[in-house]
């Protein structure tokens, strides 16, 4: 689950031309937290979300924002 996440946002970054170093800037965070949360190093999503989703034949999906 977590990795779809992630590939699904760097897949974004990619076709949007944006850098780690751009997307970390916009945001107000230092680059290398922006590289750890998708190399999956931090920022993946809480274990007892997984289990509820799991337990509900649920998953997270990315998806892009109408407007």
């Amino acid at each position: 689950m977590n990795v779809d996440i992630r590939e699904a946002i760097r897949a974004e970054l990619r076709e949007r031309g944006l850098t780690h170093a751009q997307i970390a800037e916009q945001l107000g965070m230092p680059r290398p937290q922006i590289t750890r949360m998708l190399t999956g190093q931090s920022g993946s999503v809480p274990e007892g979300w997984q289990k509820l989703l799991a337990a509900l034949d649920l998953q997270l999906t990315v998806t892009r924002k109408d407007g």
